[in-house]
């Protein structure tokens, strides 16, 4: 009797069960949800400047310049996650199927430091301007 876990083509290595597929499906979802975080936070950054200004003024005016461009930078940064997730999803899928796959760090890392590049950033926006 035959495994009904293993791939065609598996056999070799680790092989990938459905198990296997679904946690990476959920991984993508994941990346995908931060992306979104991400973006949805360069666009409130972007538009707060202009929210602050009206407030102060009682008229609408235009939204800071460092406010604007770290908006975008995020939104910008939010979008290329989505494609490098899917890349790591293609690429992990592919390597299940094979029965090769291998953890890999890399985008974990780039991620963290770009956060924290981004936090560091705001923070000091926030000292300069408050």
């Amino acid at each position: 009797m035959s495994n009904p876990f293993v791939l065609p083509g598996g056999g070799r290595g680790v092989t990938g069960s459905p198990t296997d597929h679904l946690a990476n499906e959920r991984t993508f979802l994941a990346w995908v949800r931060t992306a979104l975080t991400i973006i949805g936070l360069g666009f409130v950054v972007a538009r707060f400047g202009l929210f602050l200004r009206e407030i102060a003024t009682g008229s609408p005016g235009s939204t800071s310049p460092a406010s604007e461009v770290v908006g975008i930078f995020l939104v910008l940064a939010g979008s290329l996650l989505v494609g490098f997730a899917y890349y790591r999803f293609r690429s992990v899928h592919q390597d299940l199927k094979a029965g090769n796959y291998a953890p890999r760090a890399g985008m974990e890392m780039v991620l963290t430091v770009l956060l924290v590049a981004i936090g560091v950033a705001l923070a000091a926006y926030l000292l300069v301007t408050g």
